[in-house]
């Protein structure tokens, strides 16, 4: 009898774990527990999640990380900590080319190499903090998990500058210097800015949870008067949305830099709250449109 069992595909998680009830114990299981296992519960169940001290199977520890470093379909980095394993971990994962998601707690320093490469910043201060790194990591893996996904990262950036390298005529490399002199004077003054306007040019964020075609919503769409880190930006938005409301989701324009929404469904509760949403948030620096999906505005 033929079996209706679907084969799952494997995210595979990685960062400090420590010993039994260490920080760095509470830190992991607060990560796993709280933010991915609920996520991808919710909108990947054909994943499933394991970190490495959760593998049952029998056999040496170290090759059945590696095993499954190299054969998952996703791997969830933490950078928190910098931790020596989970970077030797990460440098065999960014090797082979395969799909990746950088976190790391806030407050945490990044090392200046994997630095200009996307990291989800997360926090455990408040309860919408969870809301908005699930938020956060959900637009990461439907982005990763595209057949077209381009993989970015230290490697990859690497090989290409060496393919060009090689291939390039000397006016191409004339100008790859002077671009190079620009960036690094650039970086020198807004290295933080710079950063995450790079991060999110690569990335296009998505609703939370596909909402079904057809159902109403409500948009606000928060605009920024001033020139911003979007990264930020975009983090912050998020944050006050997970005050505001249970579920919702964001999206961001790659052309748009300085306007994020934040989407909900429609109905008289939900009205009420992104009514309340728009006189709390909006000050200066920030205009906030509120409208509902097909019409035009309703409250500015």
């Amino acid at each position: 009898m033929a079996s209706n069992l679907v084969q799952k595909k494997n995210c595979f998680v990685v960062g400090p774990i420590g010993d039994d009830d260490s920080d760095d114990r509470i830190h992991a299981d607060w990560l796993l527990e709280d933010i991915i296992e609920p996520l991808f519960h919710e909108h990947f169940q054909d994943f499933d999640v394991r970190r490495a001290d959760k593998i049952s199977n029998p056999g040496q520890i170290t090759s059945q990380v590696i095993t499954a470093l190299l054969e998952a379909e996703l791997v969830i980095a933490d950078l928190t900590t910098l931790n020596p394993n989970a970077f030797y971990e990460i440098g065999i994962r960014h090797t082979i080319q395969k799909p990746i998601i950088h976190m790391h707690l806030e407050g945490q320093r990044i090392p200046f190499d994997i630095a200009p490469f996307r990291s989800i910043k997360f926090s455990r201060r408040r309860p919408s903090d969870i809301r908005a790194a699930r938020g956060l990591l959900h637009a990461a893996v439907t982005e990763a998990i595209k057949p077209d996904h381009q993989i970015d990262n230290p490697v990859t950036f690497s090989r290409g500058k060496l393919d060009f390298e090689q291939t390039a005529t000397p006016k191409e490399k004339i100008i790859e210097e002077a671009l190079n002199s620009m960036t690094r004077r650039l970086s020198a003054l807004e290295e933080d800015s710079l950063l995450g306007l790079d991060m999110f040019r690569r990335t296009r964020h998505h609703y939370f949870k596909k909402p079904p075609r057809g159902v109403p919503k409500i948009i606000m769409t928060v605009t920024s008067r001033n020139s911003v880190n979007n990264r930020e930006f975009v983090e912050e938005v998020a944050r006050w949305a997970g005050v505001a409301f249970e579920s919702f989701g964001i999206e961001t324009s790659d052309d748009l830099l300085h306007e994020v929404s934040v989407i909900i469904d429609e109905s008289d509760e939900n009205q009420i709250k992104a009514e309340q949403f728009v006189q709390d948030y909006r000050g200066d620096g920030y205009e906030i449109r509120l409208h509902t999906s097909g019409s035009a505005d309703i409250f500015s």
